[in-house]
């Protein structure tokens, strides 16, 4: 297929990015390995050279790759890529490492468990507003018999806001991202919807009552539970849970 036919047929860079990174990932290219050329990629994948050179633009900034001069495109160590390299991973529908599983929800864990104690000291009347609401909206769910993983996410999320800290909220929207696909498994188990609702009911009650010490209990017990039923679920080796 010629170049001119190729941009006849334009192929967005995200999805171009999808294509190289399951390509690095079904080779097994290892850290510091020399890729194929922008040219090569465009051939491989049928799509212009356009689309490939602005997907590889994308995964350099976010320090998936880098080019080195007069040398070509080489792969960088996993643990120099950004938070939105493993957003873009997760979205492309690419399996995760069991270790970059277990760091995920380790850093996730220490994030929730600060917000609940941040919220009990910073939240305002709007902010337990808010959490009542979307526990409302999760409770008329349930009764549907419907999934409620949105509802658990802006529950979550309210909380961060609650904090009145940005970048904490901006940074953990990430990891959000990371496990929205997931979370829809998990939620179509209406008994998990259920007991997560609950969960969230006493967690509210904890920050409400400005309870530092129950609310950061609650919230780490309820992430425990989460990660042992959803390792059980989609059969990932188990992550050491601390109480």
């Amino acid at each position: 297929m010629t170049e001119r036919n190729r941009t006849d047929k334009p192929e967005a860079p995200s999805n171009a990015i999808g294509k190289i990174l399951s390509f690095i990932r079904e080779r097994r290219y290892q850290p510091s390995e020399r890729l194929p050329s922008e040219r090569d990629f465009a051939e491989k994948f049928e799509t212009s050279r356009g689309a490939v050179r602005e997907a590889l633009a994308a995964l350099e900034v976010m320090r998936v790759i880098e080019r080195r001069p007069n040398s070509g495109i080489y792969l960088r160590n996993s643990d120099e890529s950004s938070i939105e390299a493993l957003v873009l991973h997760a979205e492309s529908g690419l399996p995760f490492q069991a270790n970059e599983i277990a760091d995920v929800f380790e850093v996730r864990r220490m994030l929730e468990v600060q917000a609940a104690r941040l919220a009990c000291t910073r939240r305002t009347p709007d902010n337990i507003r808010d959490l009542r609401a979307i526990l409302t909206a999760t409770e008329k769910r349930l009764a549907k018999k419907q999934t409620i993983e949105l509802e658990d996410e802006a529950f979550h999320l309210a909380i961060f806001a609650a904090t009145k800290n940005d970048i904490l909220l901006r940074v953990v929207k990430s990891f959000y991202e990371l496990s929205r696909q997931r979370r829809r498994v998990y939620f179509s188990d209406h008994n998990r919807g259920r007991r997560s609702y609950e969960d969230h009911c006493e967690i509210l009650e904890a920050i409400e009552g400005r309870r530092v010490g129950q609310a950061e209990q609650k919230m780490n017990e309820h992430l425990s539970q989460t990660i042992e039923t959803w390792q059980t679920l989609l059969g990932e080796p188990k992550i050491p849970v601390r109480r």
